[in-house]
């Protein structure tokens, strides 16, 4: 009995060292092939450079732009201090990923910028497949909003267009009318779930209509963002935006071959405007930069005066050409 136990044993050492080995090829495996986390990916981008995230760089971003904003950030509070009334200021550079800001946390009265949250739930809606842009919607005699901006009030109850063109009117126009339609057709609650998944937390949609700098930062950088909706809608939320009726703040001390997507705010004494500003290109490489304004207890002269100056500050710090 006892030769037959130490057979076994003599069996089973072959066996263990064999089992030992193994495991130590194993462990060998596992500790030396290279992590998929640290390989080489490549990322297919949109051919347009907005983005809700700093673009990837094969190198570290030219630290000049860097320094640029730095500066910024006390040219901006200069600035408000040469003119009257409180300023809200935000300025995000994507390459970088930095900003310049002044009181980007205060409540300001957000006016008509309101409406770039029903223009991102619609094509957010339409992104997801719920709604298709080219569906119609019909005027409602309890739409009608002849107050303030917009030209809809003029037309006939009853008129029918797509969700597209009320999209226009809504931008392009700043038109009041056409806000009222797509909040009933897309809901409020819907439109503030969209502000509350965005982080816009500091934001009221409808009443009171107040928001932040940075709340309407969060917005632009989704419309901006082609993974938010797809490509072909966020560049046609840009379109909408470009070349608006309303072209007197930001875009008015700027070079021409600047182009200005972007939404204005106007209530009483605040005075806002908040967008995306592409300069001109050189070499292929674009400088676009995110920003928003707003004045509170002046006058609307006032007011624009302080925008513009602010809005060329900002351009002549972040763009690689001369203001004209």
């Amino acid at each position: 009995m006892r030769d037959r136990r130490r057979r076994g044993r003599g069996r089973a050492l072959p066996l263990l060292v064999v089992g030992l080995l193994s495991c130590l090829l194993v462990a060998t495996y596992f500790l030396w092939r290279p992590d998929p986390a640290n390989e080489t990916t490549t990322d297919v981008v949109a051919n347009r450079p907005t983005s809700a995230k700093p673009p990837e760089f094969a190198e570290p971003p030219d630290p000049a732009r860097s320094h640029a904003v730095d500066n910024l950030r006390s040219r901006l509070l200069s600035i408000s201090e040469a003119h009257p009334g409180i300023h809200g200021i935000v300025v995000f550079d994507p390459h970088t990923g930095e900003s310049a800001s002044l009181s980007a946390d205060r409540r300001f009265v957000a006016a008509s910028l309101s409406k770039l949250y029903a223009l991102l739930t619609l094509y957010k809606a339409a992104a997801r497949g719920e709604v298709n842009l080219e569906d119609e919607i019909i005027m409602r005699p309890s739409d009608i909003w002849a107050e303030g901006t917009g030209v809809l009030y003029r037309y006939p109850v009853g008129t029918t267009m797509t969700l597209r063109e009320c999209a226009e009117f809504l931008i392009k126009e700043s038109d009041n009318t056409a806000e009222v339609m797509l909040n009933r057709y897309l809901g409020e609650e819907n439109i503030e779930a969209e502000l509350r998944s965005l982080g816009a937390d500091s934001t009221s949609y409808w009443l009171p209509n107040t928001t932040t700098p940075n709340d309407v930062l969060l917005v632009l950088k989704a419309i901006a963002d082609p993974s938010y909706t797809n490509p072909e809608l966020s560049a046609e939320m840009l379109d909408v935006m470009t070349g608006t009726a309303f072209e007197k703040r930001l875009s008015r001390s700027l070079p021409e071959d600047a182009r200005v997507a972007h939404k204005i705010g106007s209530h009483e004494s605040t005075f806002s405007d908040a967008g995306i500003v592409f300069p001109d290109e050189r070499g292929g490489v674009s400088q676009e930069y995110y920003i928003v304004v707003f004045s509170e207890g002046a006058t609307e002269g006032e007011a624009k005066e302080a925008i513009r100056d602010i809005s060329l500050a900002t351009y002549l710090a972040l763009s690689n050409t001369d203001a004209r």
